[in-house]
């Protein structure tokens, strides 16, 4: 495994911290404007409420919304900490996945999982990309575009068989039969899982004839992950994504701010859960098999 110099690992996570923020606020522009089949070039960012384009200085990732207070240059309306909260989360993601590719010894930080190929750090960075843009999508509309599962399902067959390193493989086509296979796992159970539960819930008569258990795009979004990470990434996705998920709804219950039949957007733990998997999933797999074997 090539080991870079840390001064060249420093310069390295500068600089994805400062790509991170740039690409987090083209993340932002494709919130809006993707589940309105809004072009995601055009026009340039504006005011929502006044109309007026921000000029550049005022469009700087992370700084503008502090420098600004939060409201517009123009009309003082104010803009959603969300904003921001893109942006600062994308630059994070971006450095932790510089942080798995060891500069010295071959060790990483915070136990993330090592990175062992550096072209996996620019594919980890566009699935990442993905799984925010899905999962805030996901909260505003209860929808998953296509052009981030379907999308994502195709780039990561495609990067599977072009980088076969993705799935720890050297040959082109075994990385690209990991990536099939890891679609297949993804998409396959998940599906099978949401019509076995519309069946069961369409017969007691908890939603609709026409209604579904589960968005497909839950489905679409899992064949992503899987392309990407891989079938064991999969698994432990659905099962994060599922805990997760309960974790979050359990106390919505209790303090009365959801019911058993609200609509609860599934692609957000998903993605946290595949976020997991990415840097500490083995970890987790490791210490949790361990336990059994001591037992």
């Amino acid at each position: 495994m090539l080991q870079l110099p840390l001064h060249f690992w420093l310069f390295f996570a500068i600089f994805s911290v400062c790509l991170g923020a740039c690409v987090g606020s083209f993340l932002n522009v494709c919130i809006y404007r993707i589940p309105l089949e809004q072009s995601v070039v055009k026009p340039r960012s504006h005011c929502m409420s006044c109309g007026k384009l921000i000029p550049w200085y005022h469009n700087l990732p992370i700084l503008s919304y502090f420098i600004c207070r939060g409201k517009c240059f123009n009309c003082k309306a104010p803009f959603s900490f969300r904003y921001a909260f893109v942006e600062l989360f994308t630059a994070l993601s971006f450095v932790l996945v510089v942080a798995a590719y060891p500069p010295i010894g071959g060790h990483t930080i915070w136990g993330i999982t090592p990175i062992t190929f550096p072209t996996l750090v620019f594919i980890y960075w566009i699935f990442i990309s993905g799984l925010i843009v899905a999962t805030f999508v996901d909260f505003d509309h209860y929808i998953i575009p296509d052009s981030v599962s379907i999308g994502g399902s195709v780039a990561g067959i495609l990067f599977s068989f072009l980088v076969p390193e993705l799935h720890g493989q050297a040959i082109w086509w075994q990385g690209g039969l990991y990536g099939i296979i890891g679609f297949a796992a993804g998409f396959v159970p998940l599906q099978v899982l949401r019509l076995v539960f519309t069946w069961y819930f369409r017969k007691r008569g908890r939603i609709e004839k026409d209604d579904y258990a589960m968005g497909f795009g839950d489905v679409k979004l899992m064949g992503a992950v899987g392309a990407f990470l891989g079938f064991k990434a999969a698994a432990f996705t659905v099962l994060a994504g599922a805990l997760l998920g309960t974790l979050v709804a359990i106390p919505l219950l209790v303090i009365g701010k959801r019911s058993l039949l609200d609509r609860i957007p599934f692609g957000p733990y998903l993605s946290a859960g595949a976020f997991v998997y990415l840097f500490w999933g083995e970890s987790i797999i490791n210490a949790y098999l361990s336990l059994i074997i001591v037992r």
